[in-house]
């Protein structure tokens, strides 16, 4: 690898070959089009509790 092992400084090189990072492109644009048709406060909720986990 060209980076330090752990978080990979971009988000387009999660995954390990093309099949990986194209089923986790097409997971991205499923679970962005779930949230954006959330109300706004379901959105928020969720967000707050993402942002928990990354935490822990």
């Amino acid at each position: 690898m060209n980076y330090p092992e752990g978080r990979a400084y971009s988000h387009t090189f999660a995954g390990k070959d093309y099949n990986d990072r194209h089923r986790i492109k097409r997971k991205v644009e499923r679970w962005c089009a779930k949230y954006s048709a959330l109300p706004h406060a379901e959105r928020l909720a969720i967000m707050v509790a993402l942002n928990e986990v990354d935490t822990e």
